[in-house]
């Protein structure tokens, strides 16, 4: 049976998958969530590895926005069958884990902080409003306090593409703030991925919980 292997991004934790994982139960699907230490590129691919390697089966691995360097060096693993790039950067080999044709959103990183440990954060004043503006605003500020510092891939150069030899699918977000549509569309295209375009933020683990896990459904079945 065919487990999905979620990967959160930056500032983020496996919590932000909730909505999604329960949206896949319900469908009699598998999952299994990492926590990155986001230290850098290196260790949070091996804690995706120490996931892999714990599965049983096949595995669909998914990577959200900074989680997309990291599946891209994690997704090599043997048991991965399929990459989801979820908004996601898609690094190549030779790359640091921010490379490629990807376009950052001007708004997000005027939000950015660097904290006196020279740990990155995002100013908790806007962070619910970049992330999570497609939902409840009150309920976006529920899920913003429990965003936390963290680095996002460091210094480290990609030494093997996973997407150069593993089938991807890159769903695009159209209307989101931090990873902006061109960017997106442009990894996807030099990917050479599968592409689903949905509406709305950067976010739809959470906004569109439902939407998302009927793609993934697909690609299981």
């Amino acid at each position: 049976m065919t487990t999905i292997v979620l990967t959160h991004g930056a500032f983020h934790g496996g919590w932000c998958f909730e909505p999604l994982v329960a949206e896949l139960d319900a469908r009699g699907i598998k999952t299994a969530l990492v926590e990155l230490p986001l230290t850098d590129l290196t260790e949070d691919a091996a804690a995706v590895t120490a996931v892999l390697d714990s599965v049983d089966g096949p595995v669909i691995l998914l990577g959200h926005s900074y989680g997309g360097a990291v599946v891209t060096v994690a997704g090599n693993h043997s048991s991965v069958e399929r990459l989801v790039y979820l908004t996601a950067l898609g690094p190549d080999a030779g790359e640091l884990g921010s490379g490629g044709p990807m376009t950052i959103g001007e708004e997000f990183l005027l939000t950015m902080r660097v904290g006196d440990d020279g740990v990155p954060f995002i100013d908790p004043e806007f962070a619910a409003q970049i992330f999570y503006p497609d939902i409840d605003p009150e309920e976006a500020a529920q899920w913003a306090t429990k965003l936390r510092p963290g680095n996002t891939g460091g210094s480290v150069i990609v030494e093997k593409a996973a997407w150069r030899s593993t089938p991807a699918t890159y769903v695009v977000c159209t209307d989101d703030p931090i990873l902006l549509v061109d960017g997106q569309r442009a990894v996807a295209e030099r990917m050479g991925a599968d592409v689903v375009e949905i509406p709305g933020d950067h976010s739809p683990m959470v906004a569109r919980a439902s939407e998302l896990a009927d793609i993934l459904e697909a690609l299981v079945k």
